[in-house]
C-alpha cells in the first residue's frame, strides 16, 4: 500500500513538469504550485510511513482528497498565459490527469475507516482521539470546499443548473426560470484549452441551448475574465453573477436560445415568417414549425402567463397595426404605385417656381445627400425640404430622381427584397404627397397657424407615423438571405438561434450596434433607417449544452417543448 501511496507521488510529478511555463509570468505559478503540493505531500506521507500514525493518516487522506482539484487548478493556471499549450500537450495533460484523478479515488476507498486496518494493522489498536470544537469547524469549512470544488467539475463537465435572466424565450421561460443544462453530449473543454470529451450529438431544429455569446470579444484574457465569472455563477449556485462589462452592466452571457437554422440550408425571415432553403430547392419555403414556437403578440397568452411577463413590447393595437402595414406591402401594386410616384414628381415639377436649368447628377445629389435621407429625419423635417425643394436649382430634378428612380428596375431577387422594396414606395408616396401639399400652402402665402393645422398635412402625418413606426419594429420581422450568396449555407457543426419572444430577444439575428441602411438597397435614392440587423450563426464549439428540464418555480416544473 504504501508504494501505491508513493507512485501517487510519482504521478504528481510528472504533472508538475508538464505544467512547467517558459517565462516570468503567473503561469509560472503552475509549476511552483504544483511542485509545493508535491513536495507537503510526499513529506506528509513519509512521517506518515515511519510512526503508522491515525492523525498523519489523515493528513495523508486529506492531500490525496485534494489531489485532483489541486491539479485541475493547476491545469487553468499554467494556461492563463499568452502562450497557448500545444494541443498535444493539453491532450496528455488532461488523461494524466484524468489518471491521477480515478488512482486518487482508488486510494481513498483502500484507506477509507472500514478498510485501512489490512493495509495497516497498527492503527487499529490506537484509540480515536476526542474531537474539540475548532476540529469540527475546520471539517465542515473542508467538507464545503471539497464539495464546492466537485459542483464545479459537475457544472463543466456533466451538468449545470442555469438561471433564466430575461424574456427572450418567453412563454417557455420566464425571468427567474431554473433549468437543468446538460453539457456532456456537446463535448465540453477543460477550461482555456481544446481538450475535453469529444462531442457526441448533433443539435435539430427546436432545440433550446445554452451557448457563449459570440457578441463579445474573443481572446485568451476575455475567456479568462468569462471562466472567472462562470465559476463563481457556478460555485454560488446561480447567486452571484460577476460578469460584467466595462460599464458594470451584466453581460448576456451565456445565452439561451432555441435552433431555428441548422447545418445546410440558407435562411430569411419575412413579415414574421422564417423561411428556409436548401442546395438544390428552387426557392425558399416556409418553416412550419418555427410558428409553433415564435411568440409575436404577448397579449394573446393565456392570463396565468401574461401575469409573469413584465415587459410588453407592443399593444395588441400596436400590433394588428403592425400588420397592417406588412399587408399593404404585401398587396402594393407596382404598376400604380409607379404612376402615382410619376403623377407627384409631375405636379411638383409644374408648380415649381421657375425651371431647373442643366445640372449634373454630382450637384444634384448636393441637393440633399444621399446619407441624409433617414427615414423619421426626412419626415420630421418635412417642411424644410418642401421649402427647399422650391428654391434650389435642381429641387424638381431631385424630387422626380427621388420619387421616380426606382421605376427603372422594380424587380427584385426575392421575397424579403421585394417587400422592403414595397415598404419603400409606400413611405416615399406619403412623402410625396406631403411635399406636395407643402408645397402648395407655401405658395398659397398660408399663415404658419393655417400650415400647421392643414387637414391634409395631418393625414399624411399620420400615415408617415405608420411607416416610422413600423421601421422601428422591421428588425425584429425581417431579414434577409442568410448566409447572402449564391450556394452559401450554414456550414457543418454550425447553427442559427432565436429567442422565442422574436420582439424582445437580442439573438443572431442581430449585432449590439446599429448602422444607416437601406430599406431598398436597390432604389438609390432609398430611405435609410437605423439598423442592427448582421445575422450569423454560432460554431458548435460554443454550444455549452442542451436546457432539458425546468425544475423551478415548482408550478412550472417540466420539460421544455
Amino acid at each position: 500500500m504504501t508504494k501505491r501511496l508513493y507512485i501517487l507521488a510519482g504521478l504528481s510529478a510528472v504533472f508538475s513538469l508538464l505544467s512547467f511555463y517558459p517565462g516570468f509570468s503567473l503561469p509560472v505559478l503552475a509549476f511552483i504550485l504544483s511542485a509545493i503540493f508535491i513536495v507537503f505531500y510526499f513529506l506528509t506521507l513519509t512521517q506518515f510511513v515511519k510512526t503508522e500514525d491515525k492523525k498523519k493518516l489523515g493528513r495523508v487522506r486529506k492531500f490525496i482528497e485534494y489531489t485532483p482539484f489541486a491539479f485541475f487548478a493547476v491545469f487553468i493556471l499554467r494556461r492563463i498565459g499568452d502562450k497557448p499549450a500545444p494541443f498535444a500537450l493539453d491532450i496528455i495533460t488532461v488523461l494524466l490527469w484524468i489518471g491521477i484523478t480515478v488512482y486518487s479515488f482508488v486510494l481513498l476507498f483502500q484507506l477509507s475507516e472500514k478498510r485501512v486496518d489490512k493495509y495497516y494493522p497498527k492503527l487499529k489498536k490506537q484509540e480515536q482521539k476526542h474531537k474539540t470544537i475548532g476540529h469540527h469547524i475546520l471539517e465542515w469549512i473542508d467538507a464545503l470546499i471539497q464539495a464546492a470544488c466537485l459542483v464545479l467539475l459537475i457544472n463543466l463537465f456533466f451538468f449545470q443548473l442555469y438561471a433564466i435572466p430575461s424574456e427572450s424565450m418567453v412563454p417557455e421561460f420566464m425571468i427567474g426560470d431554473r433549468v437543468i443544462v446538460v453539457k456532456t453530449p456537446s463535448g465540453p473543454k477543460f477550461p482555456l484549452s481544446e481538450a475535453g470529451i469529444p462531442r457526441m450529438r448533433n443539435y435539430k431544429r427546436g432545440d433550446i441551448i445554452v451557448f457563449s455569446n459570440p457578441h463579445y470579444e474573443d481572446g485568451k484574457k476575455s475567456e479568462v475574465r468569462s471562466f472567472i465569472s462562470q465559476l463563481v455563477y457556478m460555485l454560488t449556485f446561480t447567486a452571484v453573477n460577476i460578469n460584467k462589462d466595462e460599464f458594470g452592466n451584466l453581460k448576456a452571457d451565456p445565452l439561451v436560445k432555441r435552433i431555428t437554422g441548422v447545418p445546410g440550408e440558407k435562411l430569411m425571415m419575412v413579415d414574421g415568417i422564417l423561411y428556409s432553403k436548401k442546395a438544390g430547392d428552387d426557392d425558399f419555403s416556409a418553416v412550419q414549425e418555427d410558428a409553433t414556437w415564435a411568440t409575436w403578440d404577448l397579449n394573446s397568452l393565456p392570463l396565468s402567463q401574461r401575469e409573469m411577463v413584465r415587459y410588453f413590447p407592443l399593444s395588441e393595437e400596436a400590433y394588428n397595426l403592425l400588420l397592417s402595414v406588412e399587408s399593404m406591402r404585401a398587396n402594393l401594386n407596382i404598376s400604380e404605385a409607379a404612376e402615382s410616384a410619376r403623377l407627384i414628381a409631375e405636379e411638383f415639377e409644374a408648380m415649381k417656381p421657375g425651371r431647373d436649368t442643366d445640372i449634373s447628377f454630382e450637384n444634384l445629389e448636393q441637393i440633399i445627400p444621399f446619407s441624409k435621407l433617414e427615414l423619421t429625419d426626412m419626415f420630421m423635417n418635412n417642411e424644410q425640404t418642401a421649402r427647399t425643394l422650391l428654391t434650389v436649382n435642381g429641387g424638381s430634378a431631385w424630387f422626380t430622381s427621388f420619387m421616380t428612380d426606382w421605376t427603372r428596375n422594380p424587380e427584385r431577387e426575392n421575397l424579403f427584397d421585394r417587400r422592403s422594396a414595397n415598404l419603400n414606395i409606400l413611405a416615399k408616396l406619403v412623402f410625396g404627397r406631403l411635399i406636395l401639399r407643402n408645397a402648395q400652402l407655401i405658395l398659397n402665402n398660408t399663415t404658419s397657424a393655417e400650415f400647421r393645422s392643414d387637414p391634409q398635412r395631418a393625414s399624411l402625418l399620420a400615415d408617415a407615423d405608420i411607416y416610422r413606426f413600423y421601421i422601428s419594429a422591421h428588425d425584429q420581422r425581417n431579414f434577409g438571405e442568410f448566409p447572402e450568396g449564391e450556394g452559401k449555407f450554414i456550414p457543418e457543426n454550425a447553427y442559427f438561434m432565436m429567442g422565442d419572444n422574436r420582439f424582445n430577444s437580442m439573438d443572431m439575428r442581430h449585432s449590439y450596434n446599429r448602422h444607416m441602411a437601406a430599406i431598398d438597397p436597390g432604389d438609390k435614392y432609398s430611405f435609410l433607417y437605423r439598423s442592427n440587423l448582421e445575422p450569423r450563426y454560432v460554431n458548435s464549439d460554443r454550444i455549452l449544452g442542451g436546457a432539458v428540464f425546468r425544475f423551478w418555480p415548482p408550478s412550472r416544473i417540466g420539460v421544455p417543448e
